[in-house]
């Protein structure tokens, strides 16, 4: 009897160890608060709710420990018409919550959505399933959700995020824009393997339209960076950067997974009036991808993103607002 009760203790935990330690705290924190919301209805004493608040709220503030539960990132996005973004993001964010290891944030507006999401990696190939069942109107099959999601070459040692976060939004990704643009007018894609070639040309013009702090932890050999702290800012400083070019030469730029390259290629399509924009399909994340298996890179220092735990002793659980602000 006592062998079984210890093999059996054994599986339980590690069926437990394969659980990020920030999907457990995330549980925790809604069996607390269900806990807490039943004190107040039955009517318990003052005491006994503080106690449970506080309780509460120290774990909130409490950030989840470094565990040896691989996860991997992806990021995903795209614009068209969304109707009822609300019912939507219902769906989803059920969706997602009843999986309960699924991390990170997803932003659905009338433009379109943009999300960034962790799963432990064994669980990876489930996610696609989850997010065409739950959001038809967004990925209409699986297929739709595998082309959507853009993983990262390597997975983390750990679950970048500390909480899921579904929402409706004005906009999948802020621009500062009262009236949007065309976002189907934005430039041509050009796969990694070509843009590798294409950049090495003498004079190209290569735009980084990052913000400083991730060009400067790195970017590709020659590009120009737009020197911005917040992607709002992007706007006059594409005017400058492409203020001596012709508007028939082709302009190439990249960003971290796709995303901003959308909105700036539009930019400079259509306020600019450049008639050859290039976009770096899926950004540095997938060409980072094509690297690993070409053994090639024209990409110098690190690709900064918020998610990447170059050390886990350093670098900080991120922060309910650096969550919704990573733009891919």
């Amino acid at each position: 009897m006592r062998i079984i009760m210890l093999a059996l203790f054994a599986r339980g935990a590690r069926a437990l160890s394969a659980v990020p330690a920030a999907a457990r705290r995330l549980q925790k924190i809604k069996e607390l608060e269900s806990k807490h919301a039943s004190l107040v209805a039955s009517g318990a004493k003052p005491a006994v709710i503080r106690n449970a608040r506080k309780e509460l709220g120290r774990l909130k503030r409490m950030p989840p420990p470094v565990d040896g539960v691989e996860s991997a990132v992806a990021t995903f996005y795209g614009f068209f018409a969304v109707e009822e973004p609300s019912v939507v993001v219902a769906r989803l964010r059920a969706a997602l919550e009843e999986d309960g290891l699924v991390l990170g944030s997803v932003s659905v507006a009338s433009e379109g959505y943009n999300g960034a999401l962790a799963v432990p990696v064994e669980r990876r190939t489930r996610l696609a399933q989850t997010l065409s069942n739950a959001a038809p109107e967004l990925w209409p099959t699986e297929e739709d959700a595998i082309k959507a999601l853009n993983w990262d070459a390597q997975p983390t040692r750990s679950s970048p995020f500390h909480r899921l976060l579904v929402k409706e939004k004005k906009r999948a990704l802020v621009d500062g824009f009262e009236e949007p643009l065309d976002w189907d007018d934005c430039g041509a894609e050009v796969p990694p393997e070509a843009w590798h070639d294409e950049i090495a040309q003498p004079g190209a013009t290569v735009l980084d339209v990052r913000n400083t702090y991730e060009s400067d932890a790195g970017s590709f050999a020659g590009a120009t960076p737009l020197n911005t702290s917040t992607f709002v800012e992007s706007w006059p400083r594409l005017d400058e950067a492409l203020a001596d070019v012709s508007r028939d030469e082709p302009v190439h730029m990249f960003c971290t997974g796709g995303v901003r390259c959308v909105k700036a290629g539009a930019y400079v399509k259509q306020k600019l009036g450049f008639t050859d924009v290039r976009r770096l399909e899926h950004g540095v994340v997938a060409y980072e991808r094509w690297a690993a298996g070409s053994g090639e890179s024209r990409f110098e220092g690190e690709n900064f993103v918020f998610d990447k735990r170059v050390d886990a002793v350093e670098a900080p659980v991120m922060s309910d607002e650096d969550l919704e602000a990573r733009p891919p």
